[in-house]
């Protein structure tokens, strides 16, 4: 089962960095990180400044944060 949707709705609240998004998440590193990767490959998620700069907050896109609950275009 993915954790993508969950990080979605997390995201949709408030850009968190990435030691934020572990922590908050809990569980297994591996299914967090996968969650992150399923959100990129869909073109969700936003990271301005880059993937290697740590200290980056993790957002999600303006049409992903509109779909995150089951909008109207979800």
């Amino acid at each position: 089962m993915s954790r993508a949707p969950a990080l979605r709705k997390l995201l949709a609240v408030e850009p968190l960095y990435p030691d934020e998004i572990f922590e908050v998440m809990g569980g297994h590193r591996l299914h967090v990180l996968q969650a992150i990767a399923e959100l990129k490959r869909a073109g969700e998620l936003q990271m301005p400044g880059g993937p290697k700069h740590f200290r980056c907050r993790y957002r999600l896109t303006a049409p992903a944060r509109a779909t995150a609950f089951g909008g109207a275009h979800a």
